[in-house]
């Protein structure tokens, strides 16, 4: 150790200059003048000469100046004094330490991801004198002996379980959970470490230190979709973007597309900023934790999901480090900061970043982030799980879980290694047992007997569960799995559900409707906005919900950001219970009504100001432009056009509009400039010009975002080849649709060379799965 820049105590003994000695960090507060300097830049050291009774602490001096201390020092109460070279070398000293303990801690303490068949949670945890009742004792299955090539680090996607092996990192296994059988291994060619992993709809998202792999699980080999030269990690999937924390030469968060890896957007971090903790992602937003250890700063940032435009920052009180993962649920954002033993739990408006409330748990050990059920924050101190309601910042209830122990011939507590939040209980590790709490009073349910692993690690320690299955790890990193306690009595009762809205729900234009479900049972829901054909236009919630009321929104806009049509719609919910029971609510009886929708100009057409010829024309609106149709006179449409700068309002008779249908609307996809055009880096003048494309230039359109087209321009050219052009300078092609009736004989490649269209639009447009043979009599909708 080096500790150059301390100041030393000498109360006790005199020393000179430097001395070799043992010295090793406090671990305790020390105090000056009533504040704690053990917790700021530079830790407190400790080192024990044999010729004195205590140890002595060599303070930094920065710090105590920072407490107010004073006292009579020179340059030789510096030890082993250095050059003013000294700082920028502990800060990039530092630089390397963090992203060395960064790396070691994705190895070492895997979280599994949230998908369609395990609870959507940050692993969260937080005296006390409420005592649960203890029940009779369970015994935890062990489900199958330890896996041969998983470890702490894995990921599970539809019941298959990608783990990477425990001690180089260096293979990529799948593993059948139903049969525990492993499926096939991957390695690079190199034989890299891997860092981080996470799965989703059978392909296995994995990074090195030097790449980006998406693997296709094709059940007893693998298929490389693409890579990208890139050292990434935190990995998160959101919808069809997968973003990461990338550590190239300009460190950033960067979000690609899930199907083919290319680059969405990028943000970079200015110089000594660093991401810390995972993602959160909801509500069409991106939340990170960005901190500066120089500036000793700390803000919680959210992005637009679609352009990485910086939404808004909140600003961490000085002092107070984030702590742990940002969670994100019902448009609220928790996050925990932690300084000086004190525990502050922020709940910040989603949308805004405005503080809506805050809360101090007890406790001062803290094990895991925070976790979010459908009405309350459960968290964990040292000896106690506690729920706090989430709309109001109060605590519901609190219960001790720690067992009492005897150490060193004293009795004192045991707290946890981890929490899991699943189901209608909260899990707890607590002196090698599992203990199962109930998560609306907080009454202990069972507790196992104490576990033994079958490698003898010590400690287990619960990271996941996904329907029957725990998952625990040790000090070893092994890998086991325990089969919960099934009730006695098979459960044949269908989860119901309640759409709390009233019978018709006008949605006004730029609106947005909240959808209150309730479901009598923990439950993976999946909410969806059809039309009245039965197309769904958007899904609006997909997950593992607790039992209780969740809401959903929907602002009128179909899956790719564009108006649907003017019309009714209403919601479908779908509902499959922990046992395997589905029940669909297809809610026609809830109807919601658009009244403002989609219009294309069939030509260049006038605006004017009345539904009358002979009515002051406004402006000149040209063929293929998207407009906005909010009403109808007679033989007229009543319109918005927007010009990025305004929005006019008039009238286009209705010989001039086209009305397409939401599955046309769905396919939208090329379009040509009208003029010269700038391609910009996010959606707003105000943003910088990647390039200008000529007039009547080819483009992709990938998505809307209000009043822009995110766009696809010239892909692999020397050019980055998404960016954003507004609306009216782009004219979109009229689509129309018919029905096709499979015949004998037909294939996807002799419909598409009939019709003059692609294979992929007939699959995207009827939702195919490419492997799956057509049938005589099929239906196809052919969008042209």
């Amino acid at each position: 150790m080096n500790y150059n820049n301390y100041y030393r105590n000498n109360s006790i003994i005199t020393y000179g200059q430097y001395v070799p000695v043992t010295a090793y960090s406090a671990d305790h507060p020390i105090y000056i003048n009533g504040v704690d300097i053990n917790g700021g830049r530079y830790p407190v050291l400790f080192f024990h000469p044999q010729q004195t009774q205590y140890p002595i602490p060599y303070v930094p001096i920065t710090d105590v100046n920072r407490v107010g201390a004073t006292g009579p020092w020179n340059a030789n109460q510096i030890v082993d004094p250095q050059s003013s070279v000294f700082d920028p070398l502990m800060s990039e000293t530092y630089k390397l330490r963090q992203r060395a303990t960064e790396i070691d801690a994705l190895t070492n303490t895997g979280i599994i991801r949230a998908n369609e068949l395990n609870w959507q949670m940050h692993f969260g945890d937080q005296g006390n004198t409420k005592y649960s009742d203890a029940t009779v004792p369970v015994q935890l299955t062990l489900s199958t002996n330890p896996f041969t090539n998983a470890s702490s680090l894995f990921s599970v996607d539809q019941n298959q379980l990608y783990s990477v092996e425990r001690i180089e990192k260096k293979i990529l296994s799948a593993t059948d959970l139903a049969t525990n059988q492993e499926k096939w291994v991957f390695s690079t060619d190199n034989k890299d470490a891997f860092l981080d992993l996470i799965a989703r709809d059978g392909v296995v998202y994995v990074s090195t230190m030097n790449t980006l792999y998406a693997i296709q699980d094709n059940g007893t080999s693998t298929q490389t979709l693409w890579t990208v030269n890139t050292l990434a990690n935190r990995l998160l999937i959101d919808q069809t973007t997968l973003y990461y924390y990338t550590r190239d030469t300009v460190q950033g968060i960067a979000a690609v597309d899930t199907k083919t890896g290319q680059l969405k957007w990028k943000y970079s971090l200015k110089t000594n900023e660093q991401v810390e903790g995972v993602f959160a992602a909801g509500g069409n937003r991106l939340y990170a934790n960005i901190r500066n250890p120089v500036q000793i700063t700390s803000k919680m940032y959210a992005y637009d999901a679609a352009s990485g435009t910086v939404l808004w920052a909140f600003d961490v009180p000085a002092g107070n480090p984030i702590y742990g993962n940002p969670v994100y649920k019902d448009e609220k954002l928790y996050i925990e900061t932690i300084t000086n033993a004190v525990r502050t739990i922020w709940v910040l408006d989603a949308p805004t970043g405005r503080t809506l409330w805050k809360f101090n748990p007890t406790g001062t050990y803290v094990v895991q982030p925070i976790s979010v059920t459908n009405d309350s924050l459960i968290v964990l101190d040292e000896s106690n799980v506690m729920a706090i309601d989430k709309n109001t910042g109060t605590q519901k209830w609190k219960t001790m879980y720690a067992d009492q122990v005897t150490l060193g011939g004293s009795q004192t507590i045991s707290g946890s290694r981890g929490m899991l939040v699943a189901s209608d209980k909260i899990i707890v590790e607590n002196a090698n047992k599992i203990k199962f709490f109930n998560t609306t009073t907080g009454q202990l349910i069972s507790s196992s007997l104490p576990l033994s692993t079958p490698t003898g690690g010590i400690g287990v320690r619960p990271i996941g569960v996904i329907q029957d299955t725990i998952f625990v790890t040790e000090s070893n990193q092994i890998l086991y799995t325990y089969a919960v306690p099934k009730p006695t009595q098979p459960d044949t009762v269908k989860p119901t559900a309640t759409i709390n809205l009233p019978a018709v729900s006008p949605l006004a234009e730029d609106g947005k409707l909240t959808i209150p479900v309730t479901i009598s049972e923990d439950s993976d829901m999946n909410a969806t906005i059809v039309d009245q054909s039965g197309l769904v236009v958007q899904t609006i919630g997909a997950g593992r919900f607790l039992k209780g009321t969740a809401n959903f929104y929907w602002n009128g806009k179909n899956s790719r950001g564009f108006n649907v049509t003017r019309g009714n719609y209403h919601p479908v919910i779908k509902l499959t219970d922990l046992a395997g029971n589905v029940n669909v609510y297809d809610a026609s009886e809830k109807v919601i009504q658009v009244t403002a929708g989609f219009g294309l100009t069939l030509k260049n057409s006038n605006l004017r100001t009345a539904a009358d010829p002979s009515s002051t024309i406004l402006r000149v609106i040209p063929f293929g432009s998207e407009v906005t149709i909010t009403g109808e006179t007679g033989d007229w449409y009543q319109v918005e056009y927007r010009i990025v700068s305004s929005v006019l309002k008039g009238y286009i008779a209705k010989t001039l509009i086209k009305v397409p249908s939401n599955q046309e609307i769905l396919n939208i996809s090329s379009a040509i400039t009208r003029t010269n055009v700038n391609v910009r880096t996010s959606a707003g003048t105000q943003y910088g010009t990647k390039i200008v494309l000529p007039m009547n230039t080819a483009i992709k359109i990938i998505s809307a975002l209000g009043d822009w087209y995110l766009i696809e321009y010239q892909k692999d050219t020397i050019y980055i080849d998404q960016g954003y052009v507004a609306k009216y300078l782009v004219t979109l092609p009229t689509v129309s649709t018919f029905i096709y009736t499979v015949v004998a004989g037909d294939t996807l490649w002799k419909i598409s060379q009939k019709f003059g269209v692609t294979v992929d639009s007939i699959v995207k447009g009827n939702n195919l799965n490419i492997n799956q043979p057509l049938y005589i009599g099929q239906k196809l909708t052919i969008v042209k």
